[in-house]
């Protein structure tokens, strides 16, 4: 009986060590980005923490690829439409979970590499907080707020908030306004 207490205890212990030199997510709402980055989707980034001078952002999928999306990145950048083509590979971040949270977002025979990670959704995915970490050419990472075209009206209230208190205090820019679908055609 003893040498089996023994046994347990050792077990614990060793179990306690393992969960403790392990960091843990923080995040642990099951979120499915392929749901919100679907086919045919138009996805507009309404706020961000990057400091920018962008405007009107819109990603927009065009195709499904057997892991993953290509969609066209749009935005106006000190006043010129640019225009990107992107390839998005989804993963799971952390790597244990079973379902796609994130993407690996790459541009053909560019540098460019992002990890755009979904934290939350709201209403059936038609708002959603992304963590997105620039990989390169130098790794930087802020939050941005984006909202799918067939939903937008105006994001949910608790959508905003959980927006601004991730920020933590940094400075957030609107990229979105109303000109952005009224008088400019992207």
């Amino acid at each position: 009986m003893t040498v089996q207490k023994l046994f347990i205890a050792f077990i614990l212990v060793d179990l306690m060590m393992s969960l403790k030199t392990q960091r843990l997510p923080i995040i642990t709402e099951s979120v499915d980005i392929t749901k919100f980055y679907a086919i045919n989707e138009r996805i507009w980034t309404v706020k961000t923490t990057k400091p920018t001078t962008m405007t009107c952002k819109l990603d927009i999928v065009y195709a499904r690829t057997r892991n993953g999306i290509r969609f066209e990145r749009k935005y106006y950048w000190f006043g010129s439409r640019i225009n990107l083509y992107l390839e998005g590979t989804f993963m799971s971040k952390p790597i244990f979970k079973t379902t796609y949270n994130a993407m690996k977002v790459t541009k053909k025979d560019s540098i460019y590499k992002s990890i755009d990670h979904l934290l939350y959704s709201y209403r059936n995915y038609a708002c959603g907080i992304f963590k997105v970490t620039v990989l390169h050419p130098e790794q930087t990472k802020f939050y941005e707020l984006r909202v799918k075209d067939s939903a937008f009206v105006q994001p949910k209230p608790s959508c905003i908030e959980r927006f601004e208190n991730m920020s933590k205090g940094a400075k957030i820019t609107t990229v979105y306004s109303s000109a952005c679908k009224a008088t400019r055609t992207l």
